[in-house]
């Protein structure tokens, strides 16, 4: 276990969309990459690799002293297993290092019949406290990367107890929802966040309303795009708080922005490694990295920053550096007054008062004459594709000199990073010739035939030094020389090359040594566990309610439903009588360290049924409960996930909103284990530690008492669809869906399935709509139970049947 007091050396892992930006990270500096094949990764829209290209570049990367691992950081769909199963067990014939995880019955199947694949959690599985981490290595990882929510302090505890590795994410992209809770992509247009398809609908623009409809002032339509996250300045601290590997994101990103980001993280973690008190960033190097992409940047989460600051209102994607002002226009041309350099091959975007455009610069001229390049304090002349007008602000989103000075890094014989070697040659006549190379501990030679004296000039040890040492396009450099050479030694350089090879190759193979023997293991994935027992054909599945307000519960119960569900949250100051029999508790889904006693004192004392939405709650809070479910949002969308949960003591597994009927029966049929699906209401999309609803508000931070909390509020989309939102008190707010869902006609279906809880997810509606629904919602289940048609195929006016019918794709 790290020392937290004592700075580690930390992994510098960077992203690999395609082999570009692999060579782009391991030539400028990255101990590893994190790479994705083109199924069953998060990251789908990127480049991506095939098993054949993977096994390529892991020799590339290992030569060259860097790690690969592979994301299959999805949820799998129970058809889907035998081939992510085989997937990781070819990749991991291929060379890849470690697999980064995110679905729980992958990760079972894996530890059980590949014990020897290395596992790395997903950011996905969304672990933000210790005993989630703990869990996750009771389950077979040996890494775990954090949520992003967590700051330093938090994640120097986390690393301090956890007893495996943590990672941490330090540049790049923020998601506003928790990795692996967001559903607003799959809900808006079928393309899932868990299934590496986010459409990000969170970048686009909308408007805050209270609950009477009215348009709330904020300071922008993008309320839910966050800056991007920067925390080079915070290295030194991210040090001594015990993090093994700090990530940088970007997978979907270009070649040039890996060499230019990872180049920066490089330098600085070496900086920081060496003199972490006297660390210090450079201007320079701040400067490269909003060149090169930036939503304007923030420390945010890791200093605990969750307020406005975290946010990038007024445009959700690249703002680059501001290079200047629309001076005036004179003959159709924009004169530019500038702050900085530009130069021909720069895109420059300029900010109207009738929006922003972007185009890239020629025919730049300064003084009436064309030039390369315009200096600062200058004023330049271009032509420009749109009109604009005198006091036009000026950014350029792509710097032409830094994209070219990043290619240079990776593109090319001579490109980057190579591993230094001694090299030593011994020419004496009437004995083989010896290439000897020295890599670290490494030894590897090769031998030619017999050294003959020259017949004419014999060879020098310069030429000697030039043909053994000419290492391009390999992953080494000499780097020391001995040459033990006979004054009379001759042979042609057509020899002294091939030598050289063969030593190279030798080397090559000592490097390449620890992966040689890997193969398929052709073992196959365990058929799940039945551990349940088998229901009756038509038994009357528990009709539930989920609400926030009490009196909802304590209405709905009456009118039918055999459980109502009320977060811990919403029940804080009730007094026992107030509080309705047959109330199920929901512990939250996000449970800090700080947080996590009380949430947990929810489920006691003993003998109450419990949701628990946390997985590090799960086998905690079973042990108090009659009864603990499992939230919808662990994600089960497989049989052994279920298995995996069931094993921690869950009693019942709610599935994933994004699994369909068809696999929920199949499931069901393979474990006997009580499961339940929504059925009706608007579901959970989104939950969030920035706080929506406090967007342009000189916000207080005493959530538990903020007024602002008391109402329902709602995000209206560019299509009119509102999202309603709701905050909690500690802060976060949880984010619905603009449409219910509704899948009163697919009752019989799911009563022949044999599920055994069906959701009803109560939000905006009020008390006497909600208890109307909940009656009604009984009798079309009593129905489908009997085996009669349903009255009505649907109980709402609009709705969706979400992912019911034909799965997340």
């Amino acid at each position: 276990m790290p020392n937290v007091h004592e700075p580690l050396r930390p992994e510098l892992l960077a992203p690999a969309g395609g082999f570009d930006a692999l060579r782009a990270a391991v030539h400028n500096g990255a101990d590893a990459v994190y790479l994705g094949l083109d199924a069953l990764n998060a990251r789908q829209g990127a480049e991506n690799f095939t098993l054949e290209t993977l096994a390529e570049a892991t020799r590339y990367a290992h030569l060259r002293g860097a790690r690969v691992y592979l994301t299959a950081n999805v949820v799998i769909r129970p058809e889907e297993m035998a081939d992510a199963f085989a997937m990781i067990d070819a990749a991991w014939a291929a060379g890849v290092d470690a697999v980064i995880v995110q679905d729980l019955g992958l990760a079972r199947v894996l530890a059980a019949r590949l014990p020897h694949v290395r596992l790395h959690a997903s950011t996905q599985i969304g672990a933000h406290n210790s005993e989630t981490v703990r869990e996750l290595a009771d389950l077979g990882f040996e890494r775990v990367t954090l949520a992003r929510e967590l700051s330093i302090d938090e994640i120097a505890g986390i690393a301090s107890a956890a007893g495996v590795e943590v990672e941490t994410f330090v540049h790049g992209a923020l998601c506003l929802c928790y990795s692996g809770q967001c559903l607003l992509s799959s809900v808006v247009g079928g393309r899932s966040a868990n299934r590496g398809r986010c459409a990000q609908p969170c970048r686009l623009p909308y408007d805050l309303l209270d609950d009477s409809g009215r348009e709330l002032k904020a300071p922008g339509r993008y309320l839910m795009s966050p800056k991007d996250l920067a925390g080079v300045t915070h290295l030194p601290r991210l040090l001594t708080a015990g993090v093994r590997a700090l990530k940088i994101e970007g997978r979907m990103k270009s070649p040039e922005y890996v060499a230019v980001v990872t180049g920066v993280y490089r330098a600085a973690l070496d900086r920081a490694i060496a003199d972490p008190d006297g660390f210090t960033v450079a201007d320079a190097e701040l400067e490269a990295l909003e060149e090169v992409f930036s939503r304007g940047f923030t420390t945010g989460y890791l200093d605990g920053v969750t307020d406005d600051t975290l946010m990038a209102y007024t445009r959700p994607n690249n703002r680059g550096v501001p290079v200047g002002r629309v001076a005036a226009v004179e003959s159709g041309r924009a004169v530019l007054a500038l702050d900085r350099p530009v130069e021909t091959g720069d895109t420059l975007e300029f900010w109207t008062g009738r929006g922003r455009f972007a185009q890239r610069v020629a025919g730049l001229e300064v003084d009436g004459q064309e030039r390369p390049v315009a200096p600062a304090g200058t004023r330049a002349r271009i032509r420009t594709d749109r009109s604009v007008g005198s006091g036009d602000r000026v950014f350029r989103v792509t710097s032409a000199a830094l994209e070219a000075a990043a290619r240079r890094t990776f593109v090319g014989e001579d490109a980057g990073r190579t591993v230094p070697v001694r090299v030593t040659v011994r020419m004496v006549v009437g004995e083989p010739i010896l290439v000897r190379l020295h890599a670290g501990d490494l030894v590897a030679e090769a031998l030619g035939p017999p050294v003959e004296p020259a017949r004419t000039k014999p060879l020098t040890a310069a030429e000697v030094m030039e043909h053994v040492g000419r290492l391009g396009g390999t992953a080494f450099r000499a780097e020391g020389w001995e040459v033990e050479l006979d004054p009379s030694a001759g042979a042609g350089f057509s020899l002294l090359h091939r030598v050289r090879r063969e030593a190279v190759a030798a080397l090559e193979a000592r490097i390449l040594e620890p992966y040689r023997d890997r193969e398929l293991t052709g073992a196959e994935v365990p058929v799940p566990r039945f551990a349940g027992r088998r229901r009756a054909k038509r038994d009357m599945p528990d009709l539930v309610v989920w609400t926030t307000r009490p009196a909802v519960a304590k209405a709905c119960l009456a009118a039918g439903a055999h459980h109502a569900i009320v977060p811990e949250w919403a029940l804080a100051g009730l007094e026992p009588e107030e509080v309705p029999a047959g109330l199920t508790v929901e512990l939250p889904r996000i449970v800090r360290d700080a947080e996590y006693g009380c949430a947990l004192d929810a489920a006691r004392p003993g003998g109450q049924r419990v949701v628990a939405g946390n997985l590090g709650m799960v086998r905690a809070a079973a042990r108090d409960a009659s009864t603990l479910w499992t939230h919808w949002g662990l994600n089960a969308t497989n049989p052994w996930t279920v298995e995996a949960l069931t094993d921690m003591g869950a009693s019942g597994v709610w599935m994933s909103p994004e699994i369909s009927g068809r696999d929920v029966a199949g499931i069901v049929k393979a474990t006997g284990a009580p499961v339940g699906i929504a059925v009706l209401g608007r579901q959970e999309v989104m939950v969030t530690e920035h706080c929506l609803i406090s967007a342009g508000t000189e916000c207080s931070h005493r959530c538990a008492t903020c007024k602002r909390r008391e109402r329902w509020y709602a995000l209206r989309d560019r299509k009119g669809y509102g999202f309603p939102v709701i905050s909690d008190p500690q802060g976060r707010s949880h984010v619905f869906n603009a449409v219910p869902i509704d899948l009163t006609r697919a009752l019989p279906e799911i009563v022949e399935a044999g599920v055994a809880a069906v959701r009803f997810d109560v939000t905006v509606e009020h008390l006497q709509e909600a208890q109307h629904l909940t009656k009604m919602l009984r009798e079309a289940l009593h129905a489908a139970v009997a085996g009669k048609a349903v009255d009505t195929e649907s109980l709402l006016a609009e709705s969706t049947a979400g992912h019911f019918f034909r799965g997340v794709r």
